[in-house]
């Protein structure tokens, strides 16, 4: 009887020691995106390409980054206070390029945007592009 009370505190004790160094699980990464057709002839005229959503964020340090296909670049990281933020991404043309840019935007503060200063140059097909949060903490 002894063995098996010993052995049962020594089960609890052990998942216990477990239980504690495991580590909190961190925020999940959030994103802002969308696939759509770029002709590879972009012109002036052409509609920009956008998408919004309303996000609830948590206070902290971010690493925003934008997203085209599998590229996660450019990047910067971000302060930002608790609540709610549209988040908008857009695909602009210009005469020959494409133009990538974000923001975020909060009731009461300044907009933050996040632009990739390249001229973006795609063959014809379906591009997904936007943005992604990745906390922190």
């Amino acid at each position: 009887m002894r063995t098996v009370r010993t052995a049962a505190l020594v089960a609890v004790a052990t998942a216990a020691v477990a239980l504690a160094g495991s580590p909190a699980s961190a925020a999940a990464t959030a994103y802002n995106t969308r696939s759509v057709f770029l002709d590879g002839n972009p012109m002036l005229s052409d509609p920009d390409a956008c998408t919004s959503r309303t996000i609830s964020l948590a206070a902290g340090r971010y690493t925003w980054s934008q997203v085209i296909g599998s590229l996660h670049d450019p990047s910067r990281d971000i302060d930002l206070a608790a609540g709610t933020y549209t988040w908008t991404d857009c695909m602009r043309a210009w005469d020959g390029y494409y133009e990538q840019k974000s923001s975020l935007s909060k009731p009461g503060s300044a907009t933050a945007v996040l632009n990739d200063p390249r001229e973006l140059h795609f063959t014809p097909g379906t591009r997904t592009f936007g943005s992604l949060l990745d906390p922190h903490f």
